[in-house]
């Protein structure tokens, strides 16, 4: 017996796909990016965590926010608020905790500082009540 198909002459016929799977797959895809498009929050203007939305009441002077500076200018490390320095944590943190928590707290890094000692300057903050507690890259 021969088992083999026969081998056709000519043309063959080319399958021809169904055009109405075709604009079904073209609306799903173009339904689901318009979703995902919109659905997606904006990130044009990140949260820094300090804003704070506008009170009614004027009378009460609202306060910047305490810049922490964190630095190694000869390797020991130094912690610094405006013109006064620390050098340990506890020293920080005892300032912190006699400071006015309502504006919060921006650490930034100085020269020579390392991840260890930037999450120590943000631990100290949270330890001394801070609730808004932010980081502030160097440009």
């Amino acid at each position: 017996m021969n088992f083999r198909a026969p081998k056709e002459r000519g043309i063959t016929a080319i399958p021809r796909l169904s055009l109405v799977a075709f604009i079904d797959i073209v609306l799903f895809l173009l339904l689901y990016l318009m979703l995902a498009g919109s659905l997606a929050p904006s990130e044009s203007r990140l949260s820094t965590g300090l804003e704070q939305p506008a009170s009614a009441s004027a009378s009460v002077p609202e306060l910047p926010p305490i810049m922490l500076r964190v630095a190694r200018p000869d390797g020991a490390l130094r912690f610094s608020i405006g013109q006064r320095a620390f050098e340990s944590e506890k020293a920080l943190l005892e300032t912190l905790s006699q400071s006015p928590r309502g504006a919060g707290v921006i650490v930034s890094a100085g020269d020579g500082a390392v991840v260890g000692d930037v999450a120590a300057a943000l631990q100290a903050a949270k330890d001394a009540g801070f609730v808004q507690v932010s980081y502030a890259a160097n440009r």
